[in-house]
Order: structure tokens, then C-alpha cells, then sequence
């Protein structure tokens, strides 16, 4: 049996009536220091919501209800008669998942006792628990979330209530409450100091994408590349910077490096356009890289267009090589750094990474004149690429700025930190 059997079961159990109130005939004898006794039960009313009892017991819910109803013929019954009565019928309707059956006997059940001891404030939490779940399977979701309201209202802290009844304003479209919910036990959560569920944090992002909100959808996705680094989260996410309207075009290549850092490359076309933005940036070392990543995983490298376009990156990295001393001599003498900045980032590409990095370090002192934080980006892409976590962190703690560029470095930071 399941998890969510079990509790179902335990839910539906405490609908029923324990044999103790039902064969009751004469109260406890009472003393000073006892509770007040139960009222009795008639023998013509005890002995059919016995047989009822039984009868629920192995599932034979249509028999139950006929000697249920026995007892509703009976005239003269009490208060006290009527509401045990209703108990049984109770069992029996949510046993049938007969939702709006189970809701009207609930609510005579909670008249009934409402000036009296008879229900235990437990007991009455446990009804409206059992009640929200009969609703929730037959797919009643306000009806479900109504009475899961009323369950912690009254008092009851069952997780698995508070579970089914954010899952009820979810599936019953009100995506608005059920994100509240879901915040307020990532926030309970986070203040015990314990790690959010993940499908709380997968529920969040559709719920908040359903409404349209970007920032808050994002903000959950966040979470789960935090938490639950998983390919899945991380493309999603990657996606939302793909689909900004305002990211840079000069950040372009920044992402596809961050996708392929997080491992959530799928199809040929990562690979290609990867390797057209690095060609096109004058990164040839970097597009031989993605390249060769692409053979490996069975994307690239079948087709005669695959061998040319190798050959060619083969020709501009040896072409590159052979002005890389004249290149690099040029660019120390300018006032501006950009240029041997890109010289130390193709170096890191060609894998002589300490000289790379020292040069792209001399290039960022050096100062440069357009977009000088892209360049620190960078540089700390380089550290993260190389392995070196500290000097990538001090690197990113020195980006910021717009058009993507704090959300790069952001998650840069949580790829670094979930990287094995």
C-alpha cells in the first residue's frame, strides 16, 4: 500500500464510529474528576448502525446505507441518535466518493454538535480532511479547497491537507491562491531551514508562468537550479534568458557558454549556432571546442558541411597561432585593453589557460572604453571554465549591470556552486 493510500485510509477510518460509542446503552458511572458521560443509544438505533459499521468495514457500502437508513425511520430519535447516525452515513459517503453527500451530512454533523462535546475538535478536523479529499477524487477542486480551508481554520496541521489543498486551487484554476499557498510553505520551510520540496517549486513556475508573471515564474525556477539542478530546470531557465527582449546582443555567446557549462545542450542546432556566434566573435579556438563536444555526443561531424566547417576553424586557430606573438605585442602598445583581452580569452580556448588569463587580467587594468563589465564577465567565465571557483566568484562579484547581464552572473553563480 501507498504512502497516499495509508493516508486515506486513516482518513476515511476516522469517519467511522468506534464500537465502544455505538454499544454504549447506559453511561459510565461519573465522578468529580471524570468528563461528562455521552448520551446512550437506543438498542433499535445501536444495532443497525453496528451491522452498518461492519458492512463499511468490508467495503459493502450499498448494504451499509440500507441499515443506515433503517435507523432514519425510526421516530422520536435525539440529537445525539441523529448525529451518529450521520457519522455512519458520513463513512459511507466518502467511501462511495459521493462528494455533495458527504458535504451536507458534515456540515448537520457540525450543527448538531455545534453547542455540544459530542465531536472532538480533532475529530471534527480529521471530517473536514476526509471531506476535502472525497471532493478532491471526484474533482470537486472548490469544494476541496473549501473544506481543506476549514480543516486548518479549525485548527489542523496535516501536511498532507495543506498538500491536496494547494493542488485543489491549482487544478480548480485559481493559480493565484494556490501560488500564495505554495509561498507560504517555501517561506515556513526556509525558516525551519529545510529545503523546499521540489514540487512545490515545479507547481510555483507553472502556476506563476499560468498568470503571466515572468519575474515570479523565473524567480521559482531559480529555486529549482539552486535545490534541483536537474538539465530539465536549467534548459527552462537558460530559456527565459533566450526569451528576454531586452538581452544584449553582445551576450549572445554568454548564454550558449552558460548552457553548455550547465550540460543542457539536446540537438544539432545547439552546436551550430554555438559555434557560429564563437566563429563570428573571432573565437575559433572556442568553436573547435564546442565542435568537437558536438561529435561526441553524436550531433555533429556526419555531413561533408560538418568537415568543411572543421577544417576551416583548424585553419583560422593555426593562422591565429602563427600571428599570436605579433598580435599580442600590437595590443600591449593601445591605450585600450579590448584587444588583447580577446587575444588572452582565444588563449584560454587553445588551452594555454595561465597565459590567457594573465593576459585578459593586464587587458581589464589596462581599462576599456565599451562595455567594460562584459569583459569582467568574462573573465570570470574563464576562472569557472578553468576550475578556479575563488577567483571566480571574486570576478563576478565585480559584474553587474542591465539587458541580462546580473542574471547571467547570478546564475553563474548557481552553476558553479551545483557543478560536481
Amino acid at each position: 500500500m501507498t504512502k497516499r493510500m495509508v493516508r486515506l485510509s486513516v482518513l476515511l477510518a476516522c469517519t467511522l464510529i468506534g464500537t465502544c460509542a455505538l454499544a454504549q446503552t447506559t453511561p459510565a458511572p461519573a465522578t468529580a474528576a471524570s468528563a461528562p458521560a455521552l448520551p446512550t443509544l437506543r438498542a433499535e438505533v445501536r444495532t443497525p448502525l453496528l451491522e452498518a459499521q461492519t458492512l463499511i468495514g468490508d467495503k459493502k457500502y450499498a448494504h451499509a446505507k440500507i441499515k443506515a437508513q433503517e435507523v432514519s425511520a425510526i421516530a422520536n430519535r435525539t440529537p445525539y441518535e441523529d448525529y451518529i447516525t450521520a457519522r455512519v452515513l458520513l463513512a459511507i459517503a466518502n467511501g462511495e466518493d459521493d462528494a455533495p453527500a458527504a458535504s451536507k451530512l458534515l456540515e448537520r454533523i457540525l450543527q448538531l454538535t455545534a453547542n455540544e462535546t459530542w465531536l472532538k475538535s480533532e475529530d471534527a478536523q480529521h471530517l473536514m480532511h476526509a471531506v476535502g479529499i472525497t471532493h478532491y477524487r471526484a474533482k470537486d477542486y472548490a469544494q476541496a479547497a473549501a473544506w481543506l480551508d476549514r480543516n486548518i481554520k479549525a485548527g489542523g496541521t496535516e501536511q498532507s491537507a495543506k498538500d491536496v489543498r494547494i493542488q485543489s486551487y491549482l487544478l480548480g484554476g485559481n493559480l493565484q491562491r494556490g501560488s500564495e499557498l505554495i509561498n507560504e510553505e517555501i517561506a515556513l520551510n526556509e525558516k525551519a531551514g529545510k529545503t523546499p520540496t521540489q514540487p512545490y517549486l515545479e507547481m510555483l513556475a507553472q502556476a506563476r508562468n499560468g498568470l503571466k508573471d515572468s519575474a515570479g515564474s523565473t524567480r521559482a525556477l531559480e529555486m529549482l537550479v539552486q535545490y534541483y539542478p536537474s538539465k530539465d530546470h536549467w534548459r527552462s531557465l537558460i530559456n527565459r534568458l533566450w526569451g528576454r527582449t531586452d538581452l544584449a546582443p553582445q551576450l549572445q555567446l554568454d548564454v550558449f557558454r552558460l548552457a553548455f557549462y550547465t550540460g543542457t545542450p539536446e540537438e544539432a542546432t545547439d552546436y551550430t549556432e554555438y559555434i557560429d556566434f564563437a566563429q563570428r566573435a573571432g573565437f575559433s579556438a572556442e568553436a573547435l571546442r564546442v565542435f568537437d563536444q558536438g561529435v561526441t555526443a553524436g550531433q555533429m561531424g556526419s555531413t561533408e558541411a560538418h568537415k568543411k566547417l572543421r577544417a576551416k576553424l583548424t585553419q583560422e586557430i593555426e593562422q591565429d597561432r602563427k600571428t599570436m606573438v605579433a598580435d599580442t605585442a600590437a595590443a600591449l602598445k593601445k591605450p585600450d585593453g579590448l584587444a588583447l583581452f580577446n587575444i588572452g580569452f582565444n588563449m584560454v580556448g587553445m588551452q594555454q589557460v595561465d597565459k590567457g588569463l594573465d593576459l585578459m587580467e593586464k587587458a581589464i587594468a589596462k581599462g576599456m572604453a565599451k562595455r567594460p563589465a562584459d569583459a569582467r564577465l568574462r573573465l570570470a567565465v574563464a576562472y569557472a571554465q578553468a576550475d578556479q571557483t575563488d577567483k571566480a566568484q571574486q570576478a563576478f562579484a565585480t559584474v553587474s549591470g542591465p539587458e541580462g547581464l546580473d542574471d547571467l552572473v547570478r546564475y553563474w553563480k548557481l552553476a558553479m556552486r551545483s557543478k560536481p
